[in-house]
C-alpha cells in the first residue's frame, strides 16, 4: 500500500534547482519528489481520472463555460513540489505580466494607459494547445535540460488528456515557459514598428501614440472604426501562429481615441481603473445585505447573478459564499485603486458596518476611521490606577473614549493609530503625573493636542494626580484642571456634559 506522501520537499529551494536538472531516470524523478519509485508509478499510470482531478465547469464571463481540471492526492502533492523550482528557475521577461512575481492585471494594464491606440488580442484553448509533445520538450531544453526518460515522466505528471489542465498549480508558469518563444517574437514586432507590447495568460496587448496603427498588424475593414471589423495583418497572425497558438478572432478589438479603452478588463484611457458597473455591483451587494440580512441576500444572489453558483443547498447557506465574492471583489478594488482610494474606504466602512467578522484589515480600517469623544492621554504607570478606571467609566454612560490598551494590538504601529485617534477625538484627557510630565509619548501627545486646540479643531482637559512639577509644560499651567481623587465616575459625568455641549 503507497505510504502517506510528505506536503513538501525536505530539500531546500537551491537544492531542489540544482537537482531537477540532473534528472535521468525514473529513479532520479522519484528521488527528487522523495518517494519510492513504486510509489511514482502508482499515482502516474495506476490511479483513475477521477482519483487524480476533480473536474467541473464555471462560466466564463463572456457566455460559456470553461472546464477546471483541479488535481487531487498524490497528483496534487506532487504537482505541489514541483511549483517552487519551476517558479525558481524562470526568467521574467518584462512583457510578461501573469502568474509571476510583483505584477499582475494592474501592472499590465498601466503600460497602455493613455495610448492612441489599443489593440487587444485573445488566444484560443491557452492551456489546451499546451500538449504532452511541447512539455516534454521543454523539460528537455534549458534550463531544465532532463534525459528524454525523465522529461517524459514530467510531462506526464504535468498534463493531462494531451493538454495543461486548467486547475493545475503548474499549468500557469508552465505556459509562460511555453510562451517565450511568443513573447520573443511579439517584442520584436513591436520593436520594429513602435509599438508597447505586453502578455497577461493568454492576453495579448499592443499600444501606440503613433498616428495611425501599423495596417501590417491590425486595422478596421474600410478604414471605419465605428461599422467596419477589426482585421489582423498577415504577419501579425503568422507570428503567433508560428509560436503554436490560435487567435480567437472573436475576441480581437483595436481600440481608437474617445472611447473607453481596456485592458485585462481595466479602462486605460487615464489610468488602470474598474469600470464604474463593478463598482456599483459591490454597492448592490452591501445594500442587500444590509436589507435583506446575509442569508437571503446569498440567495438571491446565487438564485440570479452567481457565474459558478456554489452546490448548496439553500436550507444549508451560511453566507461564507456571499462573503468570499464580496470581500473579493473588494481585494481586486485595492489592488488597482490603492488601499488609501476613498471610494474602497467608504465600501470597506459599510461592509464593517453590517459585518462583525470582517476581514481583520477591514477592521482595522474601521477603527482608524472611528470618531472618538476623548483621547486619554497618559504614563503606563498611571494606566491601571486611573486611565483604565476612567475609560471604563466612560463606556459605562455612551463616552467613546480611546485608550491604547484597548485599540492596539500586537504588531501594529504606535505612532500610526495613536496620531489617528489623536486627530479623530473632540477632547484630549491629559493625566499629569509625576510619571508623565517628562516622559516621551506623554508629551508628544500633549504637544500635538496643543496644537489642535489652537486651531480650534480639540479640547485639552488637564487632570493632576498627586502633585507634578508642571513647568515642562508649562501651556497647560494656567488651564483650569481638576484634581484625581479616585473619582473616575465623576470625572466621566463632567466629560459627557463637554461632549454634548
Amino acid at each position: 500500500m503507497p505510504t502517506k506522501l510528505k506536503a513538501e520537499l525536505v530539500k531546500n529551494l537551491d537544492e531542489s534547482v540544482t537537482a531537477i536538472c540532473q534528472l535521468s531516470t525514473l529513479s532520479d524523478v522519484a528521488n527528487y519528489f522523495e518517494i519510492p519509485e513504486g510509489q511514482l508509478l502508482y499515482i502516474l499510470y495506476k490511479l483513475s481520472d477521477d482519483k487524480k482531478y476533480r473536474f467541473f465547469e464555471i462560466k466564463k464571463k463572456s457566455g460559456g463555460y470553461r472546464s477546471i481540471k483541479a488535481p487531487l492526492g498524490g497528483t496534487a502533492i506532487l504537482l505541489k513540489k514541483l511549483k517552487p523550482t519551476l517558479y525558481k528557475l524562470y526568467r521574467t521577461k518584462s512583457c510578461v505580466h501573469g502568474f509571476v512575481a510583483k505584477k499582475s492585471i494592474v501592472s499590465n494594464a498601466d503600460e497602455h494607459k493613455l495610448k492612441k491606440y489599443v489593440l487587444n488580442i485573445d488566444l484560443e484553448d491557452f492551456y489546451g494547445s499546451i500538449n504532452f509533445g511541447r512539455i516534454r520538450g521543454l523539460f528537455m531544453s534549458k534550463p531544465f535540460n532532463m534525459a528524454p526518460n525523465a522529461a517524459t515522466i514530467m510531462a506526464q505528471l504535468c498534463t493531462h488528456d494531451n493538454s495543461l489542465p486548467q486547475g493545475s498549480p503548474v499549468s500557469p508558469i508552465l505556459s509562460n515557459y511555453i510562451a517565450s518563444d511568443l513573447d520573443k517574437k511579439l517584442t520584436l514586432l513591436a520593436k520594429k514598428y513602435g509599438l508597447r507590447y505586453t502578455r497577461y495568460a493568454d492576453d495579448i496587448t499592443f499600444s501606440t501614440n503613433k498616428k495611425d496603427f501599423p495596417r501590417s498588424l491590425s486595422y478596421y475593414e474600410g478604414d471605419n472604426p465605428i461599422t467596419g471589423n477589426v482585421v489582423l495583418g498577415k504577419l501579425l497572425e503568422d507570428q503567433i501562429s508560428a509560436s503554436g497558438f490560435v487567435i480567437n478572432h472573436g475576441k480581437v478589438r483595436l481600440q481608437i481615441p474617445g472611447i473607453r479603452q481596456e485592458v485585462t478588463g481595466l479602462t486605460v484611457n487615464e489610468f488602470p481603473n474598474v469600470k464604474r458597473s463593478f463598482v456599483r455591483k459591490i454597492r448592490a451587494m452591501i445594500h442587500a445585505w444590509k436589507k435583506f440580512g446575509l442569508i437571503e441576500a446569498e440567495k438571491v444572489y446565487i438564485s440570479n447573478y452567481a457565474k459558478s453558483p456554489p452546490n448548496i443547498e439553500p436550507d444549508k447557506l451560511d453566507g461564507r459564499y456571499y462573503k468570499s465574492v464580496l470581500y473579493g471583489r473588494l481585494a481586486l478594488l485595492k489592488m488597482v485603486r490603492g488601499d488609501d482610494d476613498e471610494v474602497y474606504m467608504k465600501l470597506c466602512l459599510k461592509v464593517a458596518e453590517e459585518d462583525p467578522d470582517a476581514p481583520k484589515k477591514i477592521q482595522d480600517l474601521k477603527q482608524m476611521y472611528k470618531k472618538y469623544d476623548i483621547f486619554i492621554s497618559h504614563a503606563s504607570e498611571d494606566k491601571n490606577d486611573v486611565a483604565l478606571p476612567i475609560f471604563e467609566a466612560c463606556e459605562k454612560i455612551g463616552i467613546n473614549a480611546f485608550l491604547d490598551v484597548k485599540y492596539i494590538k500586537w504588531g501594529d504601529s504606535l505612532t500610526e493609530k495613536i496620531n489617528h485617534a489623536l486627530g479623530r477625538s473632540k477632547l484630549v484627557l491629559a493625566i499629569l503625573s509625576e510619571s508623565s510630565v517628562d516622559k516621551t509619548w506623554p508629551s508628544k501627545e500633549i504637544n500635538s493636542a496643543l496644537a489642535r486646540e489652537l486651531a480650534g479643531k480639540q479640547k485639552i482637559l488637564p487632570l493632576i494626580v498627586g502633585e507634578p512639577d508642571l513647568s515642562s509644560v508649562s501651556l497647560l499651567e494656567d488651564k483650569l484642571h481638576i484634581p484625581w481623587a479616585n473619582n473616575a465616575d465623576e470625572i466621566a459625568k463632567r466629560i459627557k456634559e463637554l461632549v454634548y455641549e
